[in-house]
């Protein structure tokens, strides 16, 4: 049993390899980005970067997606077939929802993110991160999340709406936070 457990650490440190390839040309030595990388451990200015959803970041997204499967790069994730191409946009809108939740974590807005244990290569490689039911995950607000009152008076049935209903605001004040810290700090 044992070379089971090996051999997927293998391939998940393989699929790292290939998988962050444009994250460390974009972001050099900031952080060593391997296997075991969750969204808790990257610096608040990297975190920002993909959250703030622009084309490069977009692009950075893509590029670990279909790096990490051996399907190609970032350029070619748009040109897949549909049936593909909806599969792996469920992988796409998790993982930039599971940036965005890390960034409201950090604000303490919310509890710990989906997932958020396991390695952003472990998300990637996992089947279930391209099931369209994996994007109904959500951490539960705190007290200090806007719509916080709203949740507990709808009992949670509205959760996912009315935390993500918020991210706008959170990624400001996110972006003032990183704005106002000495750039060795994040």
């Amino acid at each position: 049993m044992a070379n089971v457990v090996y051999l997927e650490s293998h391939k998940r440190r393989i699929a790292a390899r290939r998988g962050f390839m444009e994250w460390r040309r974009i972001f050099g030595s900031v952080i060593d980005l391997d296997e075991k990388t969750r969204w808790a451990d990257l610096p608040d200015r990297m975190l920002l970067f993909f959250c703030e959803q622009t084309r490069e970041s977009r692009q950075t997204f893509y590029d670990l997606i279909m790096k990490a499967h051996h399907l190609g790069n970032g350029v070619d994730f748009e040109v897949q077939a549909y049936d593909r191409l909806t599969v792996l946009m469920n992988a796409y809108f998790f993982m930039t929802d599971q940036a965005r939740f890390e960034c409201m974590r950090r604000l303490g807005w919310v509890e710990e993110i989906p997932r958020g244990e396991e390695s952003i290569i472990e998300v990637v490689m996992d089947p279930a991160t391209y099931e369209y039911k994996s994007l109904l995950q959500v951490p539960a607000p705190t007290s200090s999340h806007p719509a916080y009152e709203e949740n507990r008076k709808s009992r949670g049935i509205d959760q996912a709406a009315l935390v993500r209903k918020h991210t706008s605001e959170a990624l400001d004040l996110f972006r003032k936070k990183v704005r106002m810290k000495p750039r060795a700090e994040n």
